[in-house]
């Protein structure tokens, strides 16, 4: 029986994700619907799409190829926690009806024909469709009819299958496959896309008589629509205006395509909501990026993951932040890089600093050119100005740190820690070899190699004594 993550609501409707294929086209070892777009594979844009649009629903995902990789996937993000999800393996990938069967012969299946709920079935690698396009498609069907198809009007029609009527407008007959199309089928312009919503005994009788008489010598879930217009069966025809949100995906450069499309619909509605792109063309934002207020963003910048940005905030040109939460008003400069950290509010960090994960700038910091932090807490109003690297430290408010200075966290087996208290000053060209702690108001002399505690309020000088040689200059010339 396949294993599920049972929802607490009554499903209204079941959804059924045809995810099994292995996408030869990609020419990736990784399973088609894993390939990532705006940041995350592209079934789990599906699946935000069903939890927004139908939390309550019942979801079988079809899984085949990397199957084990797929469910490991879905199952580990904790977004589908509240969702009904079904895994039900298809060992061969021999078309849409023979995937759609192998989930209404399963015990899930039977459970939906028992509760007598609509069936929703949408491919896994249409990653674009809204769940707005997935609400109004499973609004509840006529009394007489047996499915919804959703089709789409497109210019070049080139690889989708046809939608055949009785007329220019009149009743659909049925959906023709490109390659058994004939010339005059494949100069029609309407589409099917492959989403339908059917009522659930008839998508079960169905499935059961459909062949692979064909091309392809594949089970069609589109002859299910021939099935029911010879059947004079009523046909519900959902049309949608906006075929990029159709946009299928089989290719490397498919996906390209797509991943710019859908970029530019996540800038556009940040854009709406007050955020400032500079050159929105040369901007790119995932889809779980957050924008808390109204923000400026210049061009060549990248904002990955789960990268929050907060109200007043400017992000600099060819800033690449990955899980990166920037607070009010802080400015990250040009060509920064940050990873899995926190930018405080008022902060200015770069241009040029690199924040490795667990790194914590605090309020009204200054972090400048070619600093590197890793798990570095810096607390409010301290400066660490340039040409710095601060690994495995903890450093207090209103601390200084000159040029040069480097934290000594790692001697060849561990991570050690330095400890730098508040009011703290470091010149410049020092080095802390930890685990070491500097306390209070301590002053740290120019070129000291700090490598035994400095107590609060101390001047702390560790270097050679000077000596000079007078005339030596010139013997060493000669």
């Amino acid at each position: 029986m396949p294993q599920k993550t049972r929802s607490a609501k009554a499903p209204q409707c079941a959804v059924i994700i045809l995810a099994a294929g292995q996408g030869k086209r990609m020419k990736s070892d990784l399973p088609k619907v894993l390939q990532e777009i705006a940041g995350q594979p592209m079934i789990f844009h599906i699946l935000d799409g069903v939890r927004q649009a139908i939390p309550s629903a019942t979801v079988a995902i079809v899984v085949g190829h990397g199957k084990e990789h797929v469910e490991k996937q879905i199952r580990s993000n904790d977004s589908y926690s509240d969702l009904d999800l079904n895994f039900i393996f298809q060992p061969e990938q021999k078309g849409t009806g023979h995937a759609a069967r192998f989930a209404m012969d399963s015990p899930w299946g039977e459970a939906v024909l028992k509760s007598r709920v609509p069936v929703l079935v949408l491919p896994g690698d249409l990653p674009l469709v809204s769940p707005e396009l997935i609400a109004q498609m499973t609004e509840e069907l006529g009394r007489s009819s047996v499915m919804r198809l959703l089709t789409c009007v497109l210019g070049d029609p080139t690889g989708y299958g046809r939608v055949v009527r009785r007329g220019k407008a009149g009743p659909v007959l049925r959906i023709v496959e490109e390659k058994d199309a004939t010339q005059r089928e494949k100069e029609l312009h309407e589409v099917g896309t492959s989403i339908y919503l059917f009522q659930g005994q008839f998508l079960k009788t169905g499935l059961s008589r459909v062949t692979n008489k064909n091309a392809q010598a594949e089970y069609y879930l589109t002859d299910l629509v021939s099935q029911a217009s010879r059947a004079q069966k009523k046909i519900e025809v959902f049309q949608w205006s906006e075929s990029q949100d159709l946009r299928g995906v089989n290719d490397p450069w498919e996906l390209s395509q797509a991943g710019r499309y859908l970029n530019q619909r996540i800038i556009q509605k940040w854009a709406r909501s007050g955020v400032r792109f500079i050159a929105p063309e040369l901007t790119w934002v995932d889809s779980k990026v957050v924008f808390d207020g109204i923000a400026e963003v210049s061009p060549n910048v990248l904002l990955q993951g789960r990268s929050v940005i907060r109200n007043g905030a400017k992000i600099g040109p060819h800033v690449v932040l990955k899980n990166v939460d920037v607070g009010s008003g802080a400015i990250v400069k040009a060509g920064t890089v940050g990873e899995d950290a926190v930018i405080g509010t008022g902060a200015s960090v770069g241009p040029y600093a690199h924040l490795r994960p667990g790194s914590e700038v605090g309020e009204e910091c200054k972090v400048g050119n070619f600093v590197e932090l890793k798990k570095a807490k810096l607390g409010r109003k301290t400066s660490v100005s340039h040409l710095s690297y601060l690994g495995d430290a903890v450093v207090g408010e209103n601390v200084n740190i000159g040029c040069g200075f480097i934290t000594c966290n790692y001697d060849g087996k561990t991570k050690n820690v330095t400890l730098i208290e508040d009011d703290v000053f470091m010149g410049s060209d020092c080095q802390a070899v930890a685990p070491v702690k500097i306390g209070k108001g301590a002053y740290v002399a120019s070129g000291s190699t700090i490598t035994e505690d400095v107590e609060a309020g101390s001047l702390a000088v560790a270097r050679s004594r000077q000596v000079n040689k007078p005339g030596y200059a010139q013997k060493y010339r000669k």
